[in-house]
């Protein structure tokens, strides 16, 4: 008789398992029967965390664990990570520490420093543009278009063909799970890469103040620029992360707010009380856009009560991590008053911890001080649509009405 936790290692990764939403009770059963489970389908074997305390130590140990061998399950080929060498998420120090260090020096002080003001103005504009609807697609009309300006413009692409590039490559890229998603990723990467080749030779004759101009002129310790490929890898990350996790995060959560009026009144006392930082961190909590991220033991490793062997793969569910009750008290319940508040929305710690989540921390933190600023209100004009998806916390539609 197949038991309950059998079930679990195998629905986990797969997508469909997912269109009904995050599985939080096949977390809940395995975080307490199993919590370190091995899994062994036919695309090989991998170990599930759903400990927040495993999950993090296995992000900090860089020594032990890489992100060469691949980041997602199943483990690519050898063909396609030699083809995505030098991607930030797929390196380790010393080399990633390199990188990181320079892209670092892209967010210069004057970047910073004019965030708040023009991406308030974005964030005006888009909600400005669905004013006069009645209905439309939060999803695509606001959850989209938001991270695809900022990321466009902080990045030196002012143009609207360019953001709608960005967009449609970020699409396919996260369609993985897709029944054509191989095809979709390989042919967004592919042009993403092609079009942000095309936006460097145009930021070398004509450089301006944005980050891929400043990357243009960063040097390492050693005087040494970022190699093409580098450069483009790095930029192609930037633009896809600061795209997908903004997008998932103000979806998912414009989704809990209508469909939960009692957190919807929280979160809008919260802002009317200058908290807005605490919702938008138990929102990242609670949606946690990235599911998980994979890793590889280097040297046999000791996790808890089980042994991980080396070259065995780990999978880190950030998602399980955020409803632990070692952790959060009444994990399934939104509440604004946890502190500290140590989500695993962008990551467990550690060197690979996301660059840019001050920047989506920062958009939503103004999409709900301008969206309850307004007289208008939204609620559902339909069924969210979620997508097959078990890398993100993918929604792909969710139609909303103006009341």
């Amino acid at each position: 008789m197949t038991t309950h936790t059998e079930l679990d290692k195998s629905a986990l990764i797969d997508p469909q398992t997912w269109l009904a939403g995050v599985p939080h009770s096949l977390f809940d059963a395995l975080r307490e029967q199993e919590p370190i489970s091995w899994n062994e389908p036919e695309s090989g074997g991998y170990w599930s965390l759903t400990r927040h305390k495993d999950i993090a130590q296995v992000s900090k140990d860089h020594e032990r664990f890489t992100v060469e061998r691949g980041d997602l399950y199943p483990r690519p080929s050898a063909e396609t990570l030699a083809e995505q060498r030098d991607m930030l998420t797929l390196i380790d120090p010393p080399n990633h520490t390199r990188l990181r260090k320079l892209a670092a020096k892209s967010f210069t002080p004057r970047v910073i420093a004019k965030l708040e003001g023009w991406v308030r103005e974005v964030i005006r504009g888009v909600l400005s543009d669905v004013s006069d609807k009645s209905e439309f697609d939060f999803v695509h009309d606001i959850a989209a278009r938001i991270p695809g300006l900022v990321i466009a413009s902080m990045l030196g692409i002012g143009d609207e063909n360019g953001r709608e590039t960005i967009v449609s490559c970020a699409t396919d890229v996260f369609a993985m799970d897709q029944p054509d998603g191989q095809v979709r990723h390989v042919r967004g990467l592919q042009n993403l890469a092609a079009f942000l080749f095309q936006v460097r030779e145009e930021k070398r004759a004509h450089p301006g103040d944005d980050i891929m101009s400043a990357l243009n002129e960063a040097r390492d310790d050693d005087g040494q620029a970022l190699t093409d490929m580098e450069y483009i890898k790095f930029v192609s990350l930037l633009t896809l992360a600061g795209f997908e996790t903004t997008h998932t995060l103000m979806g998912q959560g414009m989704r809990i707010l209508l469909e939960e009026p009692r957190i919807n009144d929280v979160v809008r006392e919260a802002v009317e009380h200058d908290a807005t930082r605490e919702a938008v961190e138990e929102l990242l909590r609670v949606v946690c856009p990235v599911n998980y991220f994979a890793r590889t033991a280097k040297a046999d490793v000791q996790i808890g009560d089980q042994l991980i062997k080396e070259g065995e793969m780990v999978l880190q569910w950030f998602a399980a991590a955020n409803r632990d009750p070692e952790v959060f008290l009444n994990p399934h319940e939104f509440d604004l008053t946890r502190t500290p508040n140590p989500h695993m929305a962008f990551g467990g710690g550690g060197v690979h911890h996301c660059l840019g989540n001050h920047i989506a921390r920062l958009e939503t933190k103004i999409l709900l001080e301008e969206m309850y600023s307004r007289p208008t209100k939204l609620e559902l004009a339909g069924e969210p649509r979620r997508g097959a998806n078990v890398f993100v916390n993918q929604i792909l539609s969710l139609p909303v009405r103006h009341v």
